[in-house]
């Protein structure tokens, strides 16, 4: 690990400083309940599941206002 560079080990479930679990959380929730006679078919479920989701519908899972926020301050 070079001299320059700290870890910092997140908690084991923090969606506010890891956006994407909300996103993940709503896929599962869209296909957590099904049954797949294979992985196949759950696999062509989850690609079409995830081709619904819109960039507005992924911003609102996972724009915090306080990254948004920190995102903005370089521009």
């Amino acid at each position: 690990m070079p001299a320059n560079v700290d870890l910092e080990f997140l908690p084991p479930y923090s969606p506010e400083l890891n956006p994407v679990e909300r996103l993940w959380q709503d896929l599962k929730d869209t296909l957590g309940f099904d049954f797949y006679k294979c992985l196949a078919d759950l696999r062509q479920e989850t690609r079409t599941a995830l081709s619904r989701y819109t960039n507005e519908a992924v911003a609102s899972l996972t724009g915090y206002d306080y990254l948004l926020e920190a995102a903005s301050v370089g521009l």
